[in-house]
Parts: C-alpha cells; structure tokens; sequence
C-alpha cells in the first residue's frame, strides 16, 4: 500500500501561507514524547503496534504536525487516536487544516476496505468534540460517543482537505 500523499497542505495562519507536507507511516525516530507537550504517550502505541500509526510532516522542516492511529478490527478502519502537535491545539495554533487532513486520510484508506464498511471510518470522540466532528467533519454520533464518517462525507473531506 502506498500511504504517501504527496503535496498536502496546510496553511500557516501567521505566515499566510500553505506548508507542504506528508502523510506517511511513522518511523521510529519520529516518535512524538509527552515530554514534549504530547497528550498521548505515542511511544508506547508504537511499541505495541508501530504498523497502525501515521505521522503528518511538513516535507523541507521534517516537523511533525499531528499523529494518527488507523485499526482495522472486523473489516472496520477504526480512528482509534488522533492529535495534533502542541503549537496546533488551542486558540494559538499555528497551522489550519491539520486535523482535517488528518482526517480524510483516515477516510481514504477506508475506502480500501473490501467489504460492508467500505468508505466508513469509525471512532470514539471526547464529549466535548461531537459537536465540532459533526458540523466539521460531517460525522454521524451513533450510540453515545461512537461516531462515524460515511463514504459520502468522506468523499468531501478527501475533496476539501487532500485535494487542491
């Protein structure tokens, strides 16, 4: 499977401009760590399972500007974690469209599935980010926190985020 995707961008609000990056399997040099201002301790996922984690790089810098973990459990891709770089959380984040790009990338490997969950990414969302997943991110909540992104939507955020 080729998981590059080439010429992504992201824009700089600061700088105004767009950051080309990569979305690309996680090495492990790359790692991010909590020491760093990383919520999730992103070094043991990938001591347990480094093939499900990607990292989004901004291609001349090599800075990491989020982390996404995809599980395919019973034919369905699961966003199991996501986040993004400390300086792009908040209301100072220094980059727009990291998650969404992050997103859609999840979305366009679902659709590499060969059965039923076709095009479908699920995931489990905070609470308090339902409401941003589904005005966002066109995602459907399910029972409690459980949501999902159809292949529909999912074609929307690959046309919004991945392609220019």
């Amino acid at each position: 499977m080729l998981y590059i995707i080439d010429k992504l961008k992201i824009f700089n609000k600061k700088a105004n401009l767009k950051i080309e990056c990569q979305i690309t399997p996680i090495k492990r040099d790359f790692v991010p760590k909590k020491k760093d201002g990383w919520a999730f301790n992103w070094q043991k996922v990938y001591r347990e399972r480094p093939e499900t984690l990607f990292m989004m790089i901004e291609i001349q810098s090599k800075k990491i500007h989020g982390v996404i973990q995809l599980i395919e459990d019973d034919g369905m891709l699961i966003m199991e974690l996501i986040e993004l770089a400390p300086f792009n959380i908040g209301s100072k984040k220094e980059n727009e469209h990291v998650a969404g790009c992050m997103i859609a990338f999840g979305c366009k490997e679902s659709i590499k599935l060969q059965n039923a969950y076709k095009g479908y990414l699920t995931f489990i969302s905070k609470t308090s980010l339902i409401e941003l997943y589904t005005t966002k991110y066109y995602a459907t909540q399910t029972i409690g926190t459980r949501m999902y992104i159809d292949p529909i939507s999912g074609e929307k955020l690959i046309k919004k985020y991945l392609q220019e």
